[in-house]
């Protein structure tokens, strides 16, 4: 069956502010709840699963939303305009300084030097954006053969690797497409953090689910891998 979209709710009221609340018809076994956005809930929910039953899921989960909601709306302010002081780059600060005219994007040890034809956010997000992309396709290259060789002894092919900015998980996979985005946000946090990822979207291409296989899947080849999950997991 195809999934299918039901107005079981409209809205929530977090203290105040009015969350727009998707409800998608799955054949799965559990409710699942995600936060697409800070002002969008989307809820997953069993083809028999009454209206009800999702109203006090909702309301039962109801702290975890008011929570997340606040961290998310607070990373995404940090995060979606660069602006001249400090910010993170791999996880080490260093002062942004903008440029207006022509020139390419320089990391140095202690600054990023960022250039556009005007200082509006809007050229500056663009011009953060390219860096992030830029520099984490040259990382992610650099990465990826280890994991393009875990996957190839699966008898998989190593998969194309797009880059965006997301606002609600880190990276995505669509093993049918053999497809991996990455979050552009990444570009703030530790290599370790990236390459953590990275990994878990190859792990995708094998086991295409969240199942326990999964898990003993991405430990057996990154031991270490709960240390960064906990790492990104504080700021989504």
């Amino acid at each position: 069956m195809n999934p299918k979209r039901s107005a079981a709710m409209e809205s929530l009221n977090i203290n105040g502010k009015i969350l727009r609340v998707s409800v998608q018809r799955k054949p799965i076994r559990n409710l699942i709840l995600r936060l697409k956005s800070p002002d969008e809930l989307l809820i997953s929910a069993p083809y028999a699963c009454s209206n009800a039953e999702i109203q006090r899921f909702v309301e039962a989960k109801r702290s975890w939303i008011e929570a997340h909601t606040e961290k998310l709306a607070r990373r995404q302010a940090q995060q979606s305009r660069p602006a001249s002081g400090k910010i993170a780059v791999y996880g080490k600060p260093v002062e942004l300084q903008w440029v207006i005219g022509k020139g390419k994007a320089r990391l140095q040890p202690d600054r990023l030097i960022l250039y556009g034809a005007d200082a509006c956010p809007e050229t500056k997000q663009r011009a953060f954006d390219q860096f992030a992309k830029s520099s984490l396709e040259a990382e992610v290259e650099r990465l990826r053969p280890k994991w393009d060789q875990v996957i190839a002894d699966y008898h998989l092919a190593a998969p194309a690797i797009h880059y965006r900015r997301m606002t609600s998980r880190w990276g995505s996979c669509i093993p049918a497409k053999s497809k991996i985005t990455l979050n552009l946000n990444l570009i703030h946090y530790p290599l370790a953090c990236v390459n953590s990822v990275l990994w878990h979207e190859y792990a995708h291409l094998i086991v295409p689910n969240h199942s326990q296989r999964f898990y003993t899947v991405i430990r057996h080849h990154m031991p270490d891998y709960d240390t960064w999950k906990a790492l990104l997991n504080g700021d989504l």
